[in-house]
């Protein structure tokens, strides 16, 4: 396990965990940004996206809760393996970096494909997470279409292009100012094309969950911006067929409720925490 601080990205201290066996020649490490002590809580970001979205959210938990924010396989400042990789690898990563971190039972608050990942955590591994709180969940079958023009951009090292397409698939943060904008951006171009392209596949690939919300059994939270259309679908399906869901809309936000109505969000959020005696008391 190395350290290393971000100049200029995060009051934090980012820590590259190693995760794969050491025979492995190309190894997967991932990067994960830990504050605050507590119950552990793990923040999972979706495609194309990195520990930027959780912002606004990792101060308000901090301070009662160990958050461990990281970055997927394929994203941002983690290691992009040259051979290929599928979701369910991607899942086993978030809970092999549980293990090495000593993070027991976390919640886990994920967004988009990340919430994908989430959900077969708990389909396969249901005694892991203590709960859900999943964000403009992807669960049905993948949009592969959208998906493959995206990744076809991406190795063909167009990333500019790339994040356009994106924009199509998941508009960006609502409100987001000039300076915002240019970081989403820039964030985005800093992705591996490799890495990220490998991720994009397994995305593709990844399974439809739709059949297995029966199987889990954690209590979880579903929430989709009112703009979000595709997803509030999702959360409508999500919310009749588990047996402990609670389902709730964000007026005034789309893909990404934390950033664009991040007080609505937190009082949705914190309160189903509270509730559930998953957050440390109120500073």
């Amino acid at each position: 396990i190395t350290m290393a601080r971000i100049a200029g990205e995060s009051p934090r201290t980012a820590r590259h965990v190693r995760i794969s066996p050491g025979t492995v020649a190309d190894p997967v490490v991932l990067c994960c940004e830990i504050a605050g002590g507590g119950p552990p809580v793990m923040l999972i970001h979706g495609l194309g996206d990195s520990i930027w979205v959780w912002r606004n959210l990792i101060p308000t938990l901090s301070p009662r809760s160990r958050v461990l924010a990281l970055e997927l396989r394929g994203h941002g400042r983690s290691s992009s393996p040259h051979e290929s990789f599928t979701a369910a690898d991607m899942a086993s990563d978030i809970h092999r970096l549980s293990e090495e971190l000593s993070a027991k039972r976390p919640l886990l608050i994920a967004q988009g494909f990340g919430a994908r990942l989430a959900l077969l955590l708990a389909v396969e591994k249901p005694e892991f997470p203590s709960a859900l709180v999943l964000i403009g969940a992807n669960t049905g079958p993948p949009n592969a279409a959208a998906i493959s023009a995206m990744k076809n951009h991406v190795l063909a090292g167009e990333m500019s292009a790339a994040y356009k397409a994106k924009r199509d698939i998941i508009p960006p943060p609502r409100g987001m100012s000039p300076q915002e904008r240019a970081e989403h951006h820039r964030l985005f171009m800093r992705n591996n094309p490799a890495g990220l392209a490998a991720a994009l596949a397994a995305a593709e690939e990844a399974p439809n969950l739709i059949e297995r919300f029966g199987d889990i059994e954690c209590p979880t939270l579903a929430v989709a911006g009112e703009f979000d259309e595709p997803r509030i679908k999702a959360l409508e399906g999500m919310a009749a067929n588990m047996h402990n869901c609670t389902a709730a809309i964000i007026e005034g936000s789309g893909h990404y409720p934390q950033l664009d109505s991040p007080e609505a969000f937190e009082t949705v959020l914190l309160d189903f925490l509270e509730n559930l005696g998953l957050i440390g008391p109120r500073q």
